[in-house]
């Protein structure tokens, strides 16, 4: 997401300039919420902010309120949105949900969870930190496991370790966040899967690339665009893209950086070169692969490269885009970015009115994200 680059952005000036800051971050919601579960926000004493917890109704709140409530410490601070909660009427809210935010504050040279977060970006390899929300005594306290599968933690009891590490184990090979209760209710905690941004490979460098890009680094994601031509593929026509490469065709390239979190969309215009990347992608694990034209067009690609739709699908998506009626470059970039979002959560695109129950319930693709999920044998060794 972009505004954990502008977070990062903003420490790191703090911390050149040897200032505090105080870190809000969401670690627990019920009802209808702005934001979910690791959402975060950065203040610094000079007024500067980046990120949000909310859709704007709390932000005020916590630049007035959180230096003097993190004078003694860590804490979590509890905002009820629902008609009948104690701020609603004060702010005019209308989430209708309760909010429980992590209040810590961040000291030069002590990055905390942004270091962390600064490491999943850099190198690429997600993260998991487990947060404790209560009891509010322990707010602050926290285990993670890095991105070398080290674990470090603050916490007070090593059978608490031991049962949170399991936790964070798990979330990391599920790749998902959760909430977790132990000791009949007694200790709660968010346990958060930090992982790279999404890496986009925009293959073809031509004019309907350039909104394609824009929209991309505005959801802060990284983009790469590829292409055979080199008076296509100019840093004063994609300024915004992290790198611009130009593969010749016919010729050994070097092997493209492919990982879990990287997706690509074909749109070259040139069938030579998107019958090579075509087959260049379809042995790599892209969870998303879109290619731009009419679908009789991809059913040749896939005939003359000698693959078998059904072997790329679910990643495959031809005609590229969701159904928005889209024209022109700008219109095709805001469905194709859109689809990328929703195949990257397991959602189909549709019209949120046509949905039922919570918007941001995801449903059976992972279903256990909330949940008590902690076996009785766990409960006594972190009670003990």
């Amino acid at each position: 997401m972009k505004e954990l680059e502008q977070i990062l952005e903003l420490w790191s000036k703090a911390d050149r300039e040897g200032a505090p800051a105080v870190l809000a971050t969401v670690v627990k919601t019920r009802g209808s919420s702005y934001r979910l579960p690791g959402a975060r926000l950065l203040l610094l004493p000079n007024g500067r902010r980046a990120g949000s917890v909310s859709g704007g109704c709390l932000e005020d709140d916590l630049v007035k309120k959180a230096w003097w409530l993190t004078e003694s410490g860590p804490t979590v601070r509890r905002y009820d949105t629902t008609p009948d909660g104690e701020i609603a009427p004060a702010y005019g809210l209308g989430c209708s949900g309760v909010i429980h935010v992590l209040l810590e504050r961040l000291l030069p040279g002590n990055p905390g969870v942004l270091g962390l977060i600064h490491n999943v970006r850099s190198q690429r390899r997600p993260a998991v930190a487990a947060h404790l929300i209560e009891p509010l005594a322990a707010a602050g306290q926290r285990l993670a496991i890095d991105t070398a599968g080290a674990v470090v933690h603050n916490l007070a009891g090593a059978d608490l370790a031991l049962a949170l590490e399991t936790e964070a184990r798990r979330a990391l090979a599920e790749g998902s966040s959760h909430t977790v209760s132990l000791c009949g209710g007694a200790i709660e905690a968010f346990v958060e899967t930090i992982n790279p941004t999404v890496r986009l490979l925009v293959f073809g460098a031509g004019d309907d690339a350039v909104p394609l890009t824009i929209l991309a680094k505005l959801l802060g994601w990284n983009v790469c665009v590829l292409d055979g031509r080199a008076h296509y593929a100019r840093r004063e026509k994609f300024p915004e893209a992290d790198e611009i490469v130009v593969r010749s065709a016919g010729k050994p390239n070097p092997p493209l950086a492919i990982d879990p979190w990287t997706v690509a969309v074909l749109m070259t215009h040139s069938y030579s070169q998107d019958l090579a990347a075509l087959r260049e992608l379809s042995s790599e694990p892209l969870r998303y692969l879109g290619i731009l034209g009419p679908r009789k067009r991809a059913s040749q690609l896939l005939s003359d490269a000698g693959l078998d739709p059904e072997r790329l699908a679910p990643a495959l998506h031809s005609p590229v885009g969701l159904d928005i009626g889209a024209d022109g470059p700008e219109q095709v970039a805001l469905a194709v970015a859109a689809e990328i979002q929703a195949a990257l959560n397991g959602r189909e695109g549709g019209s949120l009115r046509q949905r039922g129950g919570s918007i941001h319930d995801p449903g059976e693709r992972s279903g256990r994200s909330e949940s008590v999920r902690v076996q009785l044998k766990v409960q006594s060794i972190a009670c003990a």
